[in-house]
């Protein structure tokens, strides 16, 4: 990033030296701030997980908190995106097509409505990783300056020594491995079974009414601009395709059953080819 205007060709500023130097000048960055959200996600969103089979009210006030370390998250990296907001329909619709809007729209329902178990894990997965990543990239290199180039000797053949090197491989080897598939089963689980269950709960009135619009809408903007939902739309129908329909499905599915679930499911697909390719939806019919 250039220098500001007031700043070019002026003397550089000394370098932190010391290990509270160099983190007295990390907490005074916008994306410290923004780890420290994610931490407050994961942190709180373990211990809702831990609290809720022992207590229904002090596993919620963990919740809650954990949703506010969201919402603060997505907002500073929108913020340091986008720059204060305009009032102007270019900058709004930057907004729409941004997924960290989308999910802070997402938080902000999910913390206003009652407390559903289901929702919050997606944001305490996303959170696990952020942290990780930020840990090895920025907190470990600030406390053991020499890790980076021991990583990079290690790369070129060399090996890693330090404690803190062996562990900023680890976390760096942990993250290639599973980040992928972790949103994989992120995607799935929030189309099948964020899905089903507000459905569910809207027809039994343990849901708002308004939850399962809401949800759908925030699932047809991530079908439009993420490959990977549109992967998870496609393994949830494989699925439930074996399972309902000939000539895998099981003897006891009554035919009905079968016949419904093919017209929803056409439905759907039809929805979501006009979602993603509107112009030959229109020329086909």
């Amino acid at each position: 990033m250039a220098l500001p205007a007031t700043q070019r060709g002026a003397a550089a500023a000394p370098r932190p030296t010391t290990a509270g130097e160099r983190l007295s000048a990390l907490t005074k960055t916008a994306q410290f701030y923004w780890w420290a959200g994610h931490m407050v996600v994961l942190i709180f969103g373990t211990l809702y997980y831990v609290k809720r089979p022992f207590g229904w009210r002090e596993a919620n006030w963990y919740y809650g908190k954990a949703y506010m370390g969201a919402l603060a998250s997505y907002t500073i990296v929108i913020y340091k995106t986008y720059g204060p907001p305009q009032l102007n329909l270019a900058f709004a619709q930057r907004l729409l097509v941004d997924e960290n809007v989308e999910y802070l729209m997402l938080a902000a329902y999910w913390a206003w409505c009652r407390p559903m178990w289901v929702t919050l894990l997606p944001f305490v997965v996303f959170s696990l990783f952020h942290v990780v990543t930020y840990a090895r990239s920025s907190l470990i290199p600030l406390f053991f300056p020499d890790v980076p180039a021991e990583i990079q000797r290690a790369r070129q053949g060399g090996q890693v020594v330090s404690v803190a090197g062996r562990v900023s491989r680890f976390m760096g080897e942990w993250s290639s491995k599973y980040y992928s598939p972790a949103l994989r089963e992120v995607g799935v689980w929030e189309v099948a079974v964020i899905g089903v269950w507000i459905v569910l709960g809207a027809v039994t009135l343990q849901t708002p009414l308004l939850a399962p619009l809401a949800y759908f809408q925030f699932l047809r903007m991530r079908y439009a601009l993420s490959a990977p939902t549109r992967a998870a739309f496609r393994r949830v129908r494989v699925f439930v395709d074996r399972l309902l329909t000939p000539p895998t499905a099981h003897s006891a599915v009554p035919a009905v059953v079968a016949d419904a679930y093919i017209k929803v499911r056409d439905t759907l697909v039809r929805m979501g080819s006009m979602i993603t390719d509107p112009a030959a939806h229109q020329q086909q019919r």
